[in-house]
């Protein structure tokens, strides 16, 4: 292949008489001859340019284009051109999928010319009032199709046809830690004896009461055998086992563990085959524990655009909590609408007198801008943003008047747009690996629809087989100037089997949520009423069930689970804008009808800059009631972190300086200080050091570092921890593997949730993925893309900067819309040889007419020649011949014979340069 060097720039035309530079044109030369001036282009004459008079002329070939639809970007690919008879300019052929791409209505076209077997249809198929012009000093298709020719759709919408199921192929994530430590301590004697138990946790006995060694030193009191008291304040269930002796006077601990976590997926015929499996290894009992987590089949049912699923699951949790199940559930999936049709935002309504323009604003900021013909006017397409806020409409009449109006707009998770559906059926078995007599099956449905701007109804239901369980549930969410309220009830009926009794009971739930764009300020309330003891969740019954039939009872109100009585969650953030900083609060208390402890938490925190400095106060309140503590006690923590950056504003990789202090009611002071930064050309390293003081028991200071290294085809990390007790270090490693048809092929990372796709570009080894962080691609000249989203149209580009000088990528960006976890395949094409570039003189020393058409020894056209003579060559190994042609006559043209030296051994990614006599 060969190529000129340069591209022909915006040209300043002249008549033939015109020998100067940057000649005005003569509008008496009309549009003959055509030439620059030896001035600009160092030639020793002026060369005949005229194919170019009216703009660079667009040649049969393929070029990578962006391609505008009406004034809208629609996506960037390679667009061939053909030459059409009696046209000047080659034109472009469109496929059907690009057709659809552009939003083009093929149902109202000719079927025997606008179809997929068809791959150049023409612009003028589509409409005679349709254009397509090419502008190739942009590289940019500027497509004019009428409204009549093309669908109405949501901003955002991706036409089913395009979205792609993939290939086959088998993925593998994996993500390995190994953790060693080596413990001593020598601490104070309970009079019960320290004790280590079977899992290595040093603990004391004391009569009946077990005490637990906090990571501070002291030891926390357990509420009874079977629950101990987390850092947090909060009881979790635990199990220590048998209890050895430990030393006199305190103890000694050593051990390796060893975790390895696997996602599996396999895809064919559009399943998607999941499953999650880990395996944990300890030094100490020398045994290997494998666990799976669950194991999914899933198909789309792109008519419904919702989810099939068959295996181990979870229901969706957003009208019932969720349940995990081992069945069969379908679902709608929100992903597969467009972006302006997901989460929610009002319809706007309006009548313009004019040809106006609207602009639809929210805190400000401007998030839409449209034309509207006169008469009433919709806007159904806005995108979700969270919480919401107020938005301002302002039509902009064409007499120059202008009318605002305001339409509320909060959200709580409940609230659809108009027209939307939710929903999801679920029949399984309830997966609860705690049970011990069988696992019941149930059904689980639900629905939600918006009605209209202020209203979405909802309701649910779920029962199991044998009558143990029913629940029904109904609600609506309000959206309201004061923001957005979603209530409902729910009813749930439990029979025990053998019990001879049931229970009935109510729940309420209330939630609102309210944005204040003039304040700032972002409220969220969740609260959670169960009206009687009598009221159990599904999960409630089943363990419940499960209990008694264990423990033989009959007294079915014995309160053997731990059942909720009242949440309460508070949520606000506040911005005070510019220089004053953001505060936020969350807040929560939690009943339980049982007899357990109450437990309430609060937390507080503000955090601001000054200059490059920033820093974060952070207070919290956690109280618990237990005959531990002898009633109430009550946790306080207050914090204060500072991090500067060490460096200037444009330093690159500049090192972040980092302190904290903190006090614990219970685990006592705690002072750290630490950098942490990255380094290398792409950042693909980084690393921090910590050292840490605590006051708590013997007072301790603990110093720590930690490497990392995300590489192109993997991520490895290692640490290491010393104090006075303990010495520990840990060494991790991290990414993925896809078998496909091209073969094995590593990657950094791995999401089996996410689509990705697998790069082909021969020879590009080196190049980088741009959207997936240290990707490249390897030496068999592939790559795994990840990060795409499902449904929508992904830019994957490379960046051949590190690739060899004999690679030329004829593209560097291919779209893709994948369907969800597809494994797309992406061919970059790309021409290979070796690269030279060739300085050619006439034999009287003068230099190669600027413009001049290149010719290869097939005869084909591949370029023209550069300023100073240069020409760009690519393919032949040693050399070869090219025709420069600049006129008609056999003295306006001539050959160049071109000799490359040897190839030097590593010289791969540089370019030859040789010079060379055109004859």
């Amino acid at each position: 292949m060969v190529a000129a060097l340069g591209a022909v720039p915006t040209v300043l035309w002249a008549a033939a008489s015109s020998a100067a530079a940057g000649g005005a044109l003569d509008p008496a030369a009309g549009s003959g001859y055509a030439e620059f001036s030896n001035a600009f282009t160092g030639s020793a004459k002026n060369v005949d340019i005229s194919r170019f008079e009216n703009g660079v002329s667009v040649l049969p070939g393929t070029y990578n284009v962006d391609i505008f639809v009406n004034e809208g970007r629609v996506s960037r690919q390679n667009m061939e051109f053909r030459a059409v008879e009696g046209m000047k300019n080659a034109q472009p052929c469109f496929t059907y999928a690009e057709l659809l791409q552009m939003g083009v209505d093929v149902g109202k076209l000719d079927p025997a010319r606008i179809n997929a077997q068809n791959t150049c249809i023409a612009i003028g198929d589509v409409s005679p009032d349709a254009t397509a012009t090419m502008d190739m000093g942009e590289l940019r298709l500027n497509v004019s199709i009428p409204q009549a020719s093309l669908l109405k759709h949501a901003r955002g919408y991706v036409s089913p046809a395009l979205w792609d199921q993939g290939e086959t192929a088998f993925l593998l994530g994996y993500n390995f830690n190994a953790y060693s430590i080596n413990q001593s301590y020598s601490g104070p004697r309970a009079s019960g004896g320290n004790a280590i138990g079977t899992d290595g946790t040093p603990v004391q006995v004391q009569g009946s009461t077990l005490y637990t060694l906090g990571p501070g030193g002291a030891y926390v009191p357990s509420a009874t055998g079977n629950y101990m008291l987390s850092n947090n304040g909060t009881y979790v269930p635990v199990q220590i086992g048998s209890y050895t002796p430990a030393q006199a006077g305190g103890y000694s601990y050593n051990d390796i563990n060893a975790y390895l976590g696997l996602n599996l997926g396999f895809n064919i015929a559009g399943w998607r085959v999941r499953s999650v499996e880990t395996a944990q290894w300890d030094q100490k009992t020398g045994r290997t524990n494998w666990h799976n987590f669950n194991t999914t089949a899933t198909h789309d049912i792109t008519q419904w655009k919702a989810q099939f699923t068959v295996g181990d699951s979870y229901t969706q949790g957003i009208v019932f909590d969720t349940t995990p199940f081992r069945g069969i559930t379908i679902y709608s999936d929100d992903r597969m609408l467009p972006d302006s049709q997901q989460g929610f935002a009002p319809v706007v309504r309006g009548v313009a007198n004019t040809q106006a323009r609207v602009e639809v604003r929210q805190n400000g900021n401007l998030l839409l801008e449209t034309t509207v013909a006169p008469g009433p006017f919709v806007i159904n397409d806005l995108y979700s943003t969270g919480y919401g806020g107020d938005l301002t409409v302002t039509v902009f009449e064409a007499d120059g008047t202008m009318h605002t109006f305001t339409v509320p707009y909060s959200a709580v998770p409940m609230l659809l747009r108009p027209g939307v559906s939710r929903w999801a059926i679920t029949d399984g078995q309830v997966r609860d690996t705690t049970l011990r007599n069988g696992m019941p099956y149930f059904v689980e449905g639900t629905y939600q629809r918006g009605i209209n701007n202020w209203l979405t109804l909802y309701g649910g239901v779920q029962s199991t087989y044998r009558d143990l369980y029913h629940s029904y549930l109904g609600g609506a969410a309000v959206n309201t100037p004061i923001g957005a309220f979603a209530l409902d009830v729910t009813n749930s009926h439990t029979t025990f089997k053998g019990a001879g009794g049931s229970l009935s009971g109510y729940s309420s739930r209330l939630s609102y949520s309210k944005a204040i764009p003039t304040s700032g300020t972002t409220l969220a309330v969740a609260s959670y009423r169960y009206s009687n003891d009598n009221f159990l969740t599904l999960s409630d019954a089943v363990q419940t069930q499960d209990q008694l039939t264990s423990l033989h009872s009959t007294n079915w109100a014995a309160p053997v689970v731990l059942r909720a009585k009242q949440r309460i969650q508070v949520t606000l953030n506040q911005d005070f804008g510019g220089k004053y900083g953001q505060l936020y609060f969350n807040g929560s208390r939690n009943t339980y009808w049982n007899g357990m402890p109450d437990a309430t938490t609060y937390q507080l925190g503000y955090s601001n800059s000054y200059r490059r400095v920033n820093f974060g106060i952070t207070a919290s309140r956690t109280y618990t009631s237990s005959p531990a503590f002898n009633g109430g006690h009550y946790d306080n923590q207050f914090g204060l972190n500072v991090s500067i950056p060490l460096g200037g504003p444009s330093s690159r990789n500049s090192p972040m300086l980092s302190a904290m202090v903190s006090h614990d009611d219970t685990m006592g002071n705690n002072d750290r200080v630490g950098i942490n930064g990255t380094f290398g050309e792409r950042s693909q390293y980084n690393y921090n050091a910590n050292v840490n003081y605590t006051d708590q028991g013997n007072s301790n200071t603990t110093a720590s570092g930690n490497l990392g290294w995300q590489a192109a085809y993997g991520n490895l990390n290692a640490g290491y921890s010393y104090s006075s007790h303990y010495q520990q270090g840990s060494v991790g490693a991290s990414g993925g593997v896809v078998v496909h048809g091209g073969g094995i092929t590593l990657a950094p990372q791995i999401d089996l949730n996410s689509p990705i796709a697998i790069i082909e570009a021969p020879d590009a080894k080196g190049a980088r993925v741009s959207s997936s962080g240290q990707t490249r691609i390897d030496g068999r000249g592939y790559a795994v893309a990840t990060s795409l989203m499902p449904y929508r149209m992904n830019d994957v580009t490379l960046d051949p900067a590190s690739t060899s000088m004999d690679v030329e990528l004829q593209t560097t960006r291919v779209q893709t819309a994948p369907r969800a976890g597809a494994v797309v395949p992406l061919k970059f094409s790309t021409v290979s040889g070796r690269a030279a570039l060739i300085r050619a003189k006439q034999p009287n020393g003068d230099v190669l007419p600027f413009g001049a058409e290149v010719i290869d020894a097939s005869g084909n056209s591949v370029g023209t020649v550069g300023q100073g003579g240069q020409m760009f060559v690519r393919g032949a190994e040693e050399g070869g011949a090219l025709t420069v042609r600049w006129g008609d006559s056999d003295q306006e043209q001539c050959k160049v014979n071109y000799q490359l030296p040897p190839r030097i051994k590593g010289s791969a990614y540089s370019m030859d340069a040789t010079t060379a006599v055109c004859r």
